[in-house]
């Protein structure tokens, strides 16, 4: 959740919508009946109430994320997530014992909303592909960094505020790519010509040429000068760890947990978990029962898995493949892996088989949120392969996590370096908020089966 306030334009898309909303549900009362009850102050609680699950249901849509969406893909998403809230309020308003006609009317507002929030996301972007709603950036560098910069500058731009003006390469490296507009000596000419608003630093080496001279003079002339890899970080929720230097952990200010968050974030973990297997152990047995009538076996196993500072420790899950999964050694599930039972494709896509976990966190040897729990024999190789993978053990892993809810499911050492940078994002930046946050995520994750396998 907390990505929509990574970007100022999708945090600015939400809260007006959240007003139209609101607006329209405040209005269709007085249309319809007399203005006299659309100021009605008992009826407050119950528009805030709709306005907050409309707004949930365009978030668990996807109609707050990055992906570009045409206009038709986008009124048939909002007319389907308004539905979906107007279902879910007719059952609320249905189960109240004192519902009313006017909260029927409720109901029709968010019709009009179907319409209205189409139209204002059409004029919205309009405004934003017009030059005078962005800021032209340069990037200067050429490695992964730089090129990972301008990539996501061109998939994002608009969501950004950015508009890519160019790369600069040094002055003895070739123009080898179209994005490069030029060299490290055209940096003061190029923001001249060309308008420049802002600079990334994306550079892995800066002895040298560097335009320390250059940068300084830009900066103080008003240009924004920020550094690749935080533009990166704030952009995408994650750390670029290909050219992540140790200084960058030592002195960065974050990955320092205050003793009071770690008090708070285990006394959240103890509650959720205490309530989750009150209210899961009946789905539990009957999960339970069904493993055990579709395959031969137990229905719930362990595994030794990797905790907090590489202590390590068994986790329990309901059994999802046949017990002979593992008779060549260890390895990754992979895309509609064989050694999956039937009951177990679905119990692995619904995360079921993961809820016997909480007796886990319960016990603190897991967290409600963390990085995923590995086995050891899996860490030791991708520690090999991938700088920085024994520093995520710092914290204790997680039933979901930040890496969960943003990738899929990790089955190489490619797809270990992508959540990686996820993990060190979230040590970097825990909080009690934070894991709230991804919680709600987890909901979405599950809702629409993201990452399974």
């Amino acid at each position: 959740m907390l990505e929509l306030f990574r970007s100022p334009r999708r945090a600015m898309v939400w809260f007006v919508e959240a007003s139209l909303i609101s607006m329209l549900v405040c209005c269709a009362p007085g249309v319809l009946v007399g203005w006299e009850h659309a100021l009605d102050g008992e009826r407050f609680g119950r528009t805030l109430g709709v306005s907050l699950v409309a707004q949930a249901s365009l978030y668990y849509h996807g109609l707050y994320g990055t992906e570009p969406r045409t206009p038709g893909a986008l009124f048939l998403t909002t007319f389907r997530a308004l539905g979906v809230a107007a279902g879910v309020l007719w059952v609320a308003f249905w189960l109240a014992p004192d519902a009313q006609r006017g909260d029927r009317m409720l109901l029709t507002s968010l019709g009009a909303a179907a319409l209205v929030i189409p139209a204002w996301r059409a004029a919205y972007d309009r405004l934003l592909r017009s030059d005078s709603f962005s800021r032209r950036v340069l990037v200067l560098g050429s490695g992964d960094l730089a090129r990972a910069c301008v990539a996501l500058i061109r998939k994002q731009g608009e969501l950004l505020g950015l508009r890519l003006a160019g790369r600069l390469v040094r002055d003895e490296e070739p123009i080898d790519a179209p994005e490069v507009a030029g060299r490290t000596r055209d940096l003061r000419r190029l923001c001249e010509q060309r308008g420049i608003s802002a600079v990334i630093v994306a550079t892995s080496d800066r002895r040298g040429a560097f335009p320390l001279e250059e940068l300084l003079e830009l900066k103080l002339r008003g240009v924004e000068i920020e550094e690749g890899m935080d533009f990166y970080e704030r952009a995408t929720g994650k750390i670029f760890v290909r050219e992540l230097r140790p200084s960058q952990i030592i002195f960065s200010h974050g990955f320092s947990v205050r003793r009071r968050t770690l008090v708070a974030k285990r006394a959240f973990d103890v509650v959720c978990a205490a309530l989750g297997l009150v209210l899961a152990l009946p789905l539990i047995a009957v999960t339970a029962a069904l493993v055990k009538l579709d395959s031969r076996g137990p229905a719930l196993y362990s595994q030794v898995r990797t905790g907090a500072l590489g202590r390590p420790f068994r986790i329990h899950k309901l059994r999802s493949m046949r017990t002979d999964a593992e008779k060549n050694g260890a390895a990754w599930a992979t895309e509609d892996d064989p050694r999956v039972t039937r009951v177990g494709r679905f119990i692995r896509k619904t995360r079921i088989d993961e809820l016997p976990q909480l007796w886990n966190v319960l016990v603190g040897e897991m967290s409600m949120v963390g990085p995923r729990p590995e086995r050891p024999e899996f860490i030791d190789l991708l520690e090999q392969q991938i700088p920085y993978f024994r520093q995520r053990l710092c914290v204790k892993p997680g039933v979901t996590g930040h890496a969960q809810v943003r990738c899929r499911y990790g089955a190489s050492a490619e797809d270990a370096l992508e959540k990686l940078q996820y993990d060190l994002y979230y040590i970097k930046r825990m909080s009690l908020w934070f894991d709230i946050s991804i919680l709600v995520d987890t909901v979405k994750v599950v809702l629409w089966r993201i990452g399974a396998r």
